[in-house]
């Protein structure tokens, strides 16, 4: 009999653990709220994602550990992640139901999570490794640290331990590298307390959005309305994601203030002296795609000629990442949530505290992609390669931008559950199979306001999504390159009139 690749099992994500599995442990944290201390002890989980458990629980009667586990396992967390997180909260029945899927040489934390409530977690990996006999701290892949009183239902008994766990995180939150310094010396450095004016300080009436590492508040600054991202680094947080919120707000800052382009975010300013790091953007009137393909506040649609130049744009801006410096700028986010719409329905591609120096990949024999510390983003935007092996290159964004382009033609979300198939890509092939001679009426967005020339439309939606389609091949090395996918979108130069 074959044996077991736990390695493979113990670095997949949260997410895909299997269905018996994923049942007992949520018989466990559902008892007693056990996944609510669960969650506080996350990397990446914020108060909304616990609100929208519960809110899960009250509208569908639906396990709550359960999405959030989901919730986490999107963000990038493995198995591994999870196991260590048991350990650290004491969660021993909960260890034990997966201990299955990790591989031998990370059981000794039972040992730990089963000692007495005195013992505390190690304040650093040296001693950590000290206590579990010289074997690799692997505890230290979890990424926060609090204090904590695990669940009686998950531990059987109710303990307090203090952590401090050590990070690999190469960041530094007390120094700003060179290449970000030489980035900053066209753009303007802006008291915190000016920001504070601007935002009413921060009140929760100018909040436009918020993220995993931030929100965004609505200001008026110099007599101009602007975008304010506040780089969250509240002091209950463990320190390793302060460095990591501190991480990318430096990235999105290196990167805003050195690629400047007309579908790019605009920076205005930055602050660094304050409490927390803050990026000043213009302001984006018309919010994102996102909004404006699902009409949210009751926008009216955008019309075919606004979808066609917002794709257009988008790909541009992309190109322009991809091809501006020796070294391609993957952005990693590409959603219909990070492209913004300026007051004439410009796109300009933001949010960039995932983007990374790539590689650009142009056949299989060359290619020698990066690999990804951590899967970050939004799941139902990654390509399989990415989310299964973290391999990072120029093909991510086009995956992800494939995506955007289903989006725009179909008006439909990345992803529903309640769809069979539920992934957007999924459902656009099954739907072209399935009604061959009409699939075009089937897809197209019914909310889109009617043009006249129909013929031309017709072209373009079925132009548009074979090459969205083309984008989300399986194979990274099949899919298109944005020089290809600009050229293919910039061959339609009728407008539909």
């Amino acid at each position: 009999m074959a044996e077991l690749d736990l390695d493979s099992h113990e670095n997949s994500l949260v997410h895909t653990l299997p269905y018996e599995t994923m049942r007992d442990l949520n018989r466990v944290l559902d008892g007693g709220e056990a996944w609510v201390e669960l969650a506080t002890r996350m990397p990446d989980i914020s108060i909304q994602d616990v609100e929208g458990c519960r809110q899960f629980y009250v509208s569908h009667r639906g396990s709550p550990s359960e999405y959030l586990l989901r919730i986490w396992g999107s963000k990038g967390y493995s198995i591994l992640s999870l196991y260590n997180l048991f350990a650290l909260t004491r969660m021993v029945r909960c260890m034990r139901i997966i201990q299955h899927l990790v591989s031998e040489s990370h059981h000794y934390l039972e040992e730990y999570a089963l000692s007495t409530e005195n013992v505390d977690v190690p304040s650093s990996s040296q001693n950590y490794q000290q206590y579990s006999r010289g074997q690799h701290a692997s505890i230290s892949s979890v990424k926060r640290s609090e204090p904590q009183q695990a669940s009686h239902a998950a531990s059987g008994t109710t303990q307090k331990s203090s952590t401090a766990l050590t990070t690999t995180d190469t960041a530094s939150s007390g120094n700003i590298s060179d290449p970000i310094w030489s980035a900053l010396q066209n753009t303007l450095a802006v008291p915190y307390t000016e920001l504070l004016t601007a935002t009413s300080n921060f009140a929760e009436s100018n909040v436009l959005g918020k993220g995993g590492y931030g929100v965004v508040y609505v200001g008026e600054w110099k007599h101009t309305k602007i975008a304010v991202k506040r780089f969250m680094t509240s002091g209950n947080k463990g320190s390793h994601i302060q460095r990591e919120r501190l991480r990318q707000s430096l990235q999105e800052l290196r990167t805003l203030a050195k690629y400047r382009h007309d579908n790019i975010l605009p920076l205005y300013a930055f602050s660094l002296e304050g409490p927390e790091p803050c990026l000043v953007y213009q302001f984006m009137s018309n919010g994102s795609l996102e909004d404006r393909l699902l009409c949210r506040r009751g926008t009216p649609p955008l019309s075919w000629l606004q979808k066609k130049e917002i794709a257009e744009g988008s790909a541009r801006g992309l190109h322009f990442l991809h091809c501006i410096a020796s070294t391609p700028i993957i952005h990693g986010d590409v959603k219909s949530a990070n492209i913004l719409l300026d007051r004439h329905f410009e796109p300009k591609l933001g949010d960039f505290g995932l983007s990374r120096d790539g590689k650009v990949e142009t056949d299989a024999q060359e290619q020698s992609p990066l690999i990804a510390s951590h899967v970050k983003g939004t799941l139902a935007y990654l390509p399989p390669e990415f989310i299964t092996n973290k391999i990072l290159s120029t093909k991510l964004d086009v995956y992800s931008f494939g995506i955007v382009l289903l989006e725009i033609t179909t008006g439909l979300r990345a992803y529903m559950d309640s769809r069979s198939p539920p992934g957007l890509a999924e459902y656009c092939v099954c739907t072209k199979s399935s009604r061959k001679g009409d699939w075009i009426e089937a897809l197209m967005d019914r909310r889109t306001p009617h043009v006249s020339n129909e013929a031309a439309l017709t072209r373009w939606f079925d132009a548009v999504v074979c090459l969205g389609l083309h984008c989300v091949e399986k194979d990274r090395m099949a899919r298109p390159s944005f020089p290809e996918i600009v050229a293919a979108l910039s061959e339609f130069t009728s407008s539909f009139d």
